[in-house]
């Protein structure tokens, strides 16, 4: 493992540009559960029955049915990041990482003190009122704090949405994120298996050019033939210490 630890920050100092992508895998260590892990809420219910409910049609036809169940499986009481957000945001700080595209809606990127971030599939943190002409914002507690199952907006009365991609929806920021990964010269994937798409096939485009693709993961991946550097661990936190401590 030292070894890989030693070529990874090699590829990251000669680097201009340095983007991560992080997945589930990284926030799981902040105690965070894994929706696709082996208890994670995909196994238990299947996700397919998840798919029906966690979607947009859903959201718009039953949002009693949807608030319900979002209420019960999606708020997790708030954590703190784990040592593994906070090693990136020093990374970042400290020149050598550049940008981080996630797949998480946890916001503990933007906790840890990362600045360049790209939230793909949103952010649990922040409701959006869904009337166009309103889009008032709120924060957790006031859906925590609603007296009803379904939350509604203080100025206009519409339904408030979470603002996450659910099922059926768009990514955010397609673009952008596509544009920062294809840009980098070293990509490292942090916590991810890689399995869920669009990101993944952005992965998959950035590893046929000449660049370095890193990844670090517990268990393999569908691009770990394609690594300069697999490194397998179940503590990211660790290998990105002795990584940013070396830099």
């Amino acid at each position: 493992m030292d070894r890989k630890i030693e070529r990874i920050v090699e590829l990251m100092i000669r680097s201009k540009n340095t983007i991560a992508v992080t997945g589930a895998g990284i926030s799981t260590e902040a105690g965070i559960p894994d929706f696709r892990g082996e208890n994670g809420i995909y196994r238990k219910l299947g996700e397919n029955n998840v798919m029906k409910i966690i979607n947009i049609d859903s959201f718009y036809k039953n949002p009693d049915k949807f608030y319900s169940f979002y209420r019960e499986h999606f708020m997790f009481p708030p954590v703190e990041p784990s040592k593994a957000h906070y090693m990136l945001a020093d990374m970042e700080k400290k020149g050598r990482l550049h940008g981080i595209v996630t797949q998480n809606i946890d916001n503990l990127h933007q906790k840890a003190g990362s600045k360049k971030v790209i939230p793909i599939h949103g952010n649990s943190e922040r409701f959006v009122c869904t009337k166009r002409s309103c889009r008032h914002v709120y924060d957790r507690d006031y859906i925590l704090n609603y007296p009803g199952t379904v939350p509604l907006c203080s100025s206009c009365g519409s339904v408030i949405k979470p603002d996450v991609v659910l099922f059926g929806e768009h990514i955010h920021n397609y673009i952008d994120a596509r544009d920062s990964i294809l840009r980098a010269q070293v990509l490292i994937v942090i916590g991810s298996s890689l399995t869920v798409y669009p990101l993944a096939g952005f992965v998959k485009e950035f590893s046929t050019f000449t660049q370095d693709l890193v990844i670090i993961n517990k268990g393999r991946t569908e691009l770990d033939h394609a690594a300069t550097v697999k490194l397998d661990t179940g503590n990211t936190g660790d290998v990105l210490e002795k990584i940013c401590g070396s830099l």
